[in-house]
Formats: C-alpha cells, structure tokens, sequence
C-alpha cells in the first residue's frame, strides 16, 4: 500500500478505522458460523453412518477462520485509499490548523481535496474506473479511481463526513457553511421558480405561438388530404 503523504495518516490507521470494521462482532460473527456448521456436520455424519466428523469440522474450521480474516483485512483496507492531515479532527494530533482530506487515485497519486468539495460518482464510460466528480455527475472531475473501494456507497459517504468535518474545522468564525445552507434550501424547497400558467376558457381561439404552429401545420396537411382524394 501507499505510505499517506507527509503529515498525513491513513484513515484506517485512526479510532474511526477501527470502528468502521468492527473487529470484535467480525470474528463474534465467524465464531458463531464455525460452531454452527460443526454442529451441522457431526449431525449429518451421525446420521450416514460415518461416526465422528472431527476431519470435516477442522478443515471447515480453518477455511471459515481463513475467509472471515481476509474479510476484515478487506473490509480494513477500504480505507486505506483515505489520509486525513495533522489538523482534522479525526487525527489524534494536536495540530488544529489546516485540516485537509487526501484520495488515492488509480496512478497511486494522492489527490488534496478542497474542503468545499463533496464527492459523487460515476463509472468512466470508456475504461473500467470510477470517476470522482465535485458537487454531482455533471461536476468536475477530481479523480480517476479503480473501481475499489470507491464503487462503495459507505465509502463515498465517509469521504464527504470527513470533507464535512474539515470544511468546519477550517471555516472562520461566524463564516456560514455554503454547501449546507444549499442542503438546507433544497429540504424546504426555498427559492424554486413559480410558474405562472395562461388562464384558459373552454372555446377560446386564441392560441399561443406553438400551438399556432401546429394547427398550422395540421390545416396544411388537411388540405393535402383533399387535393389528394379530388
């Protein structure tokens, strides 16, 4: 893996990449499935005929206690490909200033975001990556990624919390947040444009330029009917 850049960490190496896997209800979990199919086993052998199914269990054992490990290294390296800086508030560090959040691109090359943008993506149409664009699909493109981690809503998602908590930390006192006041806009609909319709009556002749058009047109055709049918 990539080392993260100078006075920077890697965000699995921090006390929210410990609790992005959640080690413990991981192995509680293969555990679980181990007894479980052991039990389910030395049942099935009893009932063949075959005795005791202590060969089958312990090599179900270790392919189960094999998969459930390189889930959770798996599940651990997500994110790996995420650096925060010395200044963010998910670093331990002291330091306050400058908090910053790193990506790792597909050409192994860390990627400074700002702290305004947010992430959303879409898939490269000619190659098999993923494109990071700012703000939505039509946004600039920040990144071109491989496909993992980053084809992982949860992913994108702890991108943006941690864009979030630098953009705050960065902000001056009494500086509104920009990108949640637009959130906040769109929840309670503020500034969408009226429109204003024609008042209509049952009869009226009056048509509007487009519709002149096509009863026009439709006139024009009616008339071609008739020549053609004399």
């Amino acid at each position: 893996m990539v080392e993260a850049p100078e006075n920077t960490v890697l965000l699995s190496s921090t006390e929210i990449g410990e609790t992005w896997v959640d080690v413990k209800r991981q192995w509680a979990i293969g555990i679980f499935q181990i007894i479980l199919g052991a039990i389910s086993l030395e049942i099935l052998s009893l009932i063949l005929g075959f005795g005791s199914a202590l060969v089958p269990v312990a090599v179900l054992t270790l392919a189960l206690l094999s998969w459930r490990y390189q889930l959770i290294k798996k599940k651990q390296s997500e994110l790996d490909f995420i650096a925060i800086s010395s200044g963010h508030p998910w670093n331990q560090s002291e330091d306050v200033e400058g908090a910053a959040v790193f990506v790792l691109d597909q050409g192994e090359q860390w990627i400074a975001l700002d702290s305004d943008v947010r992430i959303v993506t879409t898939n490269d149409p000619l190659l098999s990556r993923i494109l990071l664009r700012d703000g939505d699909s039509e946004g600039a493109i920040l990144a071109r990624c491989d496909l993992f981690p980053y084809m992982f809503p949860d992913v994108i998602k702890i991108i943006n919390m941690a864009q979030a908590l630098a953009s705050a930390q960065n902000r001056e006192d009494g500086v509104d947040d920009e990108f949640e006041a637009a959130r906040e806009r769109e929840k309670t609909a503020e500034g969408v444009l009226e429109r204003e319709w024609l008042d209509t009556e049952e009869g009226s002749m009056e048509y509007e330029p487009g519709a002149l058009l096509r009863a026009f047109k439709k006139s024009k055709d009616g008339a071609k009917e008739d020549r053609r049918e004399s």
